[in-house]
């Protein structure tokens, strides 16, 4: 595979995790308006670093798709960017993509009503990526294109729920948890579990749509072509993340929720093994979203490799 795409592979990588992370603390932020666990100002400011860097992430993409399309070596690749942007398809869903990304980060302005920009500016980065990949190929808002965003916003507010709530959590053990009340963090944790379940659901269905439609026209086994392959080591760590998250919401939950109701001394010790398999799934997650990216850089229909 040329250096130049492997580039572009990391780079969508690091995208992909930078914007599940803002919309993981959306989310979280909105959960936690009625708890008042955290700093809304601090998320605030959080989310919009993430913005800033998910623009820098998406010129520096820019300047390599230039280099890809136009052949230049990536120092030379400068002049062709205003052709790209002008004169391709990847230009304008560039451009959809990278205003989503600067509406997220001048979010801020809005004066603690972020959340409305933020979420409009997630939602534009997602169509912008989506019409940069393989749902792309059957046309402009085409129902594939829509369950494809439908995929990616899921994938984002999953996998980002459990990055930024494990993230949260623990500066939150670090910095005050013995003030306070358990019933708020329990509250914070029950709320996490139904919104990753929701998400969780979501991803499933458009998944296996994404999927049947991806190997439509491929003819080879799957395990024989790089994409199938990919596509088997996302799966299972989709499914070693699904089985963390079903272990805390039906064994660790329901202890850390009584616990918390009794004020029972055990409450910490329960807190541990939820905010311990939350990490572990966090870490899934970050590969998981990693895998996502090479699976988008990879052709489904491609013969044996």
């Amino acid at each position: 595979m040329d250096v130049l795409v492997n580039a572009q592979i990391a780079l969508a990588a690091v995208q992909d995790l930078l914007l599940a992370t803002a919309a993981g603390l959306l989310a979280c932020g909105c959960i936690d308006r009625r708890i008042g666990l955290f700093d809304q100002r601090a998320l605030r400011v959080v989310r919009t670093a993430l913005g800033l860097a998910l623009a820098l992430t998406a010129f520096g993409y820019l300047w390599l798709q230039a280099a890809v399309m136009s052949g230049s070596p990536l120092g030379d690749a400068g002049p062709a960017i205003v052709a790209v942007l002008t004169e391709s398809h990847f230009g304008v869903a560039w451009s959809i993509g990278c205003s989503g990304a600067l509406l997220v980060a001048v979010g801020i302005l809005a004066r603690g009503h972020d959340a409305v920009p933020c979420a409009a500016g997630i939602l534009l980065w997602a169509a912008g990526k989506v019409a940069m990949g393989h749902a792309a190929d059957g046309g402009d808002f085409s129902w594939r294109e829509a369950v494809h965003l439908t995929h990616v916003l899921a994938t984002a507010t999953w996998a980002g729920g459990v990055i930024a709530a494990t993230a949260l959590l623990r500066c939150l053990g670090r910095t005050g948890a013995a003030s306070v009340p358990v019933q708020q963090t329990a509250a914070f944790c029950s709320a996490l579990s139904h919104l990753a379940t929701g998400a969780f659901a979501i991803v499933l269905v458009t998944g296996l749509y994404n999927v049947l439609q991806d190997t439509a026209q491929t003819v080879a086994v799957l395990f024989d072509i790089a994409w199938g392959r990919v596509l088997a080591a996302k799966l299972t760590c989709v499914a070693f993340a699904a089985l963390l998250g079903g272990w805390n919401r039906l064994v660790v939950l329901p202890d850390l929720r009584l616990r918390a109701e009794r004020q029972d001394t055990g409450y910490p010790a329960a807190q541990r093994r939820f905010d311990m398999a939350l990490a572990v799934e966090a870490v899934v997650m970050v590969e998981v979203l990693a895998l996502a990216a090479l699976l988008g850089h990879t052709a489904p229909t491609a013969g044996p490799s």
